[in-house]
């Protein structure tokens, strides 16, 4: 859609109306664009887009709308305001490209914008831009590649950002875009964010001491947008553990888990160390606490790194009694971590492997994507209500509050029996933490959380079982072992 066309200058003109409007107190319901699309508004997403404070939260479980709603808004603030400039956020610019942009591409009509993908701007016929960014930049890597980072950020003139889960981003960083809304061309300037409920510094800053002329927070749950999410997906969520369900299904966003540090409580890790005990065997420096079983099933996790600072860490568990049976921690290259993982796998009867896909994770993923690799469900567009499969467990904050979480279930039955020494001790030091590289939780400082990461990918999934009844299917497969063979012999 060129600039100078008559078309094009009476729709610039019927948006600078509705932003006008907009200002003036009349609230937006709907949105319909064109002749095309129609989209009305939950509760919560209206109290959100409709906000004039300076920085709006909105707070969900998944599938709660926010994102549609970050924005919905988002192309609001580039149609009511020409000239505008604002920036599109999330942890990573791979994040943005592959996950964020289909959801924005598919709101709006192809003639509407264009996108300069090596410059990472998206320019609309009214020449309002949105500026993709990769937050990452500000707050991890080389301190000269943070500061390139910082300079480029200080150079924006920004009418507002737009930062999806806010929980991946360090206060610094969220301060430093605060800076930059100084647009004078427009007569509005907002921070406008969304997040998974998670314990991290935008719980005092938005929620406990907020400043209330300043700030709206709009909370929201997963059945606030059930009609538009598919009966299946709800249930799934619906069939986890009471805290998961509580912070990701209502979205209910609380500090309990921060009234101890310690993640995991003194009377398992005592029962833990009861247990500890050597290993019957090494091999290849994996350490062996029980030889694999026919007939028994098991599941692995890795923990992957480049062996330059944190060790790549291996985890076999046997899932029908809880046993953490073989595990390996060492500082290696990739192509050796891979080996050393088929090395497990191959011995335990290609178990399910949980890796985590994280930075390095995405190379090991590439050495070990034709054996049996986990595959996560990722919920793809508001629009349609599509699922995909994705190999590799993908940590987010809200992904490894799910992975305590379910370990804490699986202690509280006393399912879990870890042997060894070192993950003992980093259960010890793994602690609740508000520090965005940590993502909610991890190792104290000057210690490591790597076996503990692998263990708790060990066991993702894994459902407890008493004693007596992993007892008793291990009777009823041997009498069945013994009839087949009976039937053989006849």
């Amino acid at each position: 859609m060129k600039q100078g066309s008559e078309k094009n200058l009476r729709v610039i003109e019927e948006y600078k109306k509705y932003g006008q409007e907009w200002l003036n107190g009349n609230d937006i319901v709907d949105w319909q664009i064109g002749d095309g699309k129609k989209f009305e508004f939950s509760e919560n997403q209206k109290q959100f887009i409709n906000s004039r404070k300076r920085y709006c939260l909105y707070s969900g479980g998944f599938g709660s709308g926010k994102s549609l709603a970050l924005l919905v808004k988002m192309i609001f603030f580039c149609l009511f305001f020409p000239d505008n400039q604002v920036l599109l956020g999330r942890k990573t610019l791979m994040d943005i490209q592959r996950t964020t942009l289909p959801d924005l591409f598919d709101l709006l009509p192809t003639n509407w914008y264009h996108y300069r993908v090596k410059d990472g701007i998206i320019t609309f016929f009214n020449n309002s831009k949105i500026i993709l960014f990769g937050l990452d930049s500000l707050q991890e890597g080389a301190i000269t590649d943070i500061k390139k980072a910082q300079q480029k950020v200080k150079s924006l003139n920004l009418g507002a950002y737009f930062i999806d889960q806010l929980e991946e981003i360090e206060k610094p960083v969220f301060e430093s875009l605060n800076a930059r809304l100084r647009r004078m061309e427009v007569p509005l300037q907002q921070g406008n964010m969304t997040t998974n409920p998670a314990n991290y510094w935008a719980y005092d800053y938005f929620k406990k001491n907020p400043d209330k002329e300043k700030i709206a927070l709009i909370e929201g749950s997963m059945l606030d947008n059930k009609e538009n999410l598919p009966e299946a997906y709800i249930q799934d969520q619906l069939d986890h553990d009471e805290n998961y369900v509580k912070r990701f299904v209502y979205g209910i966003w609380t500090p309990s888990v921060l009234t101890d540090k310690a993640v995991f409580a003194e009377e398992y890790i005592k029962r833990f160390e009861l247990l500890k005990k050597s290993p019957i065997a090494t091999e290849e420096g994996c350490e062996i606490f029980e030889e694999f079983k026919q007939g028994s099933k098991y599941q692995m996790g890795v923990d992957p790194s480049t062996g330059a600072v944190d060790s790549t860490s291996i985890s076999v568990i046997n899932i029908e009694n809880g046993e953490k049976v073989a595990k390996f921690n060492g500082r290696m290259s990739v192509p050796a971590s891979i080996e050393k993982t088929k090395l497990l796998y191959y011995k335990y009867g290609k178990p399910l492997i949980v890796p985590e896909i994280n930075g390095v994770g995405v190379a090991l993923l590439e050495g070990i994507k034709d054996l049996n690799v986990y595959q996560r469900e990722v919920f793809e567009t508001y629009e349609r209500g599509e699922k995909i499969k994705k190999l590799g467990w993908m940590m987010t904050p809200s992904t490894k509050f799910a992975l305590v979480a379910h370990f804490q279930d699986l202690l509280r039955k006393k399912f879990p029996k870890i042997y060894d020494q070192r993950t003992i001790e980093e259960l010890k030091t793994f602690i609740w933490s508000d520090e965005a590289k940590k993502q909610g939780a991890g190792a104290q400082r000057h210690f490591h959380d790597d076996d503990v990461i692998s263990t708790l990918l060990a066991f993702w999934g894994v459902k407890a079982k008493s004693e007596e009844v992993w007892r008793l299917e291990k009777r009823l497969e041997e009498a069945v072992r013994n009839y087949q063979r009976e039937f053989e012999y006849f």
